[in-house]
C-alpha cells in the first residue's frame, strides 16, 4: 500500500473486529499496573501487607497468562505478524499495537514492585533487562513506523488524532523507568550506559508526548465531540503524564552516573517538574471523569477500549504513591490510598464486562 495514498474509511466494526483489536493487550497493562499498585500496599498498614502482596502476585500472574493467550492467538494462530507493519500505518488504529510492547514493560515494572530485590540478583536483573529491552525496543520501532507514516501521509483527518496516539510514548517512558532501575544494580561498567539510555528514552517519550498532547487537545477543542469514541481516549492521556512524573524522579537520581556536579540541581528540577505533571494529571482525571459522567452509559464501549479506564488511572495511582513516599508527604499518600480503592472497583467492573463480552462474542 502506498503510504501517500489517501486513506479509505475503516469498515464498520464486526464481532471479529471487536475481539481481534490489539488494544486487548491493554487488559494486560491494566491488570499488571493494578498488581503493581497492590504491591506497594497503599497506606502501609502492616495488617494489609500480606493480602496486598498476594493480590499483587495474583494480578501479575493473570496479566502474564492473558499476555501469553493473546500472543499465541494473534501471532501463532492468526498471523498478525505478517501484516503488522502495514497495520501500524493506520492513523486510527496503528498506535493501538503499542499495547503489545507496553504489556511487556508493565509486566516488568509490576515484577520489580512486587520483588524490589529482583534486580539485585543476577538472574532477576537479566530477566528484567530482557523484558525491558524487548518491550522498549519493539515500542521504539513501532513508534518510528507509526509517526513516519503519519508524517508522510497526504493528510490525516483531525478526528483520527485520538488518545490512542499516547500509547507509544507511554511504552518509551516505561522503558526509561525500567532502565533507570536497572542502572542502580547493573554489572560493573554498564550503569553509566543504562543511565544515558534512560535519559534518552525520557527525552524521546516526554517530548513526543508534549507534541501529541498539543494536537489532541486542539482536536478536542476545535472539532466535533463523539462521546463514545473520545471518553476512553481522554483517559489514555493520563498514562504518559503519570509515567513521566515517575520517570523524572527515577532518572534524576542517577544523574551522578553521567558525570558532572549538577546532581542536586537535576534532582530539584525533576521534583518540580514531576509535581507539575502529577498535578496536571489529577486535574485531567477530573476532566475525564466529568466527560464520562456526561456521556453516561455510552462511555463504556463494550470493546477493548474500556481498558482505558484502568491502566491510565493505575499509572496515576502508582505515581501518587511513589511520589508521596519520595516526598514524605502523608497527604499525597492518603490520596493514593483513596484512589487505590476506586481503582480496584473500576478494574473489577471492566474485567467482569470484558469476560462477558468475550463469552458473548467469542
Amino acid at each position: 500500500m502506498d503510504s501517500h495514498a489517501p486513506r479509505t474509511e475503516d469498515p464498520p466494526s464486526s464481532t471479529a473486529h471487536v475481539l481481534d483489536d490489539p488494544a486487548w493487550f491493554g487488559a494486560v497493562m491494566g491488570t499488571g499496573a493494578v498488581g503493581a499498585v497492590a504491591a506497594l500496599n497503599p497506606g502501609g498498614a502492616d495488617v494489609l501487607e500480606g493480602p496486598s502482596q498476594l493480590l499483587g502476585v495474583v494480578l501479575l500472574g493473570l496479566s502474564v497468562l492473558a499476555f501469553l493467550i493473546l500472543f499465541v492467538r494473534d501471532f501463532a494462530l492468526r498471523g498478525m505478524g505478517r501484516t503488522l507493519t502495514a497495520q501500524l500505518r493506520s492513523p486510527l488504529t496503528g498506535a493501538a499495537y503499542a499495547a503489545i510492547p507496553g504489556a511487556i514493560n508493565v509486566i516488568a515494572v509490576a515484577a520489580t514492585h512486587l520483588w524490589p530485590t529482583l534486580t539485585s540478583t543476577s538472574a532477576g536483573w537479566w530477566l528484567v533487562a530482557a523484558l525491558a529491552c524487548t518491550g522498549t525496543g519493539l515500542g521504539l520501532w513501532l513508534t518510528v513506523e507509526f509517526f513516519v507514516s503519519a508524517f508522510e501521509h497526504a493528510g490525516i483527518e483531525a478526528r483520527r488524532i485520538s488518545g490512542v496516539w499516547f500509547i507509544p510514548e507511554t511504552v518509551i517512558l516505561l522503558g526509561a523507568l525500567l532502565f533507570s532501575d536497572l542502572a542502580r544494580t547493573a554489572p560493573p561498567g554498564a550503569a553509566q550506559s543504562l543511565t544515558v539510555l534512560a535519559f534518552a528514552l525520557l527525552g524521546a517519550g516526554g517530548i513526543l508526548f508534549a507534541f501529541t498532547a498539543t494536537m489532541f487537545i486542539n482536536r478536542l477543542v476545535l472539532h466535533a465531540h463523539d462521546p463514545q469514541a473520545e471518553v476512553p481516549a481522554v483517559w489514555i492521556m493520563i498514562s504518559p503524564l503519570a509515567v513521566t512524573s515517575m520517570a523524572l524522579q527515577s532518572v534524576a537520581r542517577d544523574a551522578t552516573l553521567v558525570g558532572g556536579n549538577w546532581t542536586a540541581a537535576v534532582l530539584e528540577m525533576s521534583a518540580v517538574l514531576a509535581a507539575m505533571l502529577w498535578g496536571f494529571g489529577l486535574w485531567w482525571i477530573v476532566v475525564a471523569a466529568v466527560l464520562a459522567r456526561h456521556a453516561g452509559r455510552s462511555a463504556l464501549t463494550g470493546t477493548a477500549a474500556d481498558w482505558a479506564f484502568v491502566f491510565p488511572p493505575a499509572a496515576m495511582v502508582l505515581a501518587t504513591l511513589v511520589l508521596g513516599r519520595f516526598w514524605s508527604a502523608p497527604i499525597v499518600e492518603g490520596l493514593g490510598v483513596a484512589l487505590s480503592v476506586v481503582l480496584v472497583v473500576v478494574w473489577a467492573t471492566v474485567a467482569a464486562r470484558s469476560v462477558g463480552i468475550i463469552r458473548a462474542r467469542g
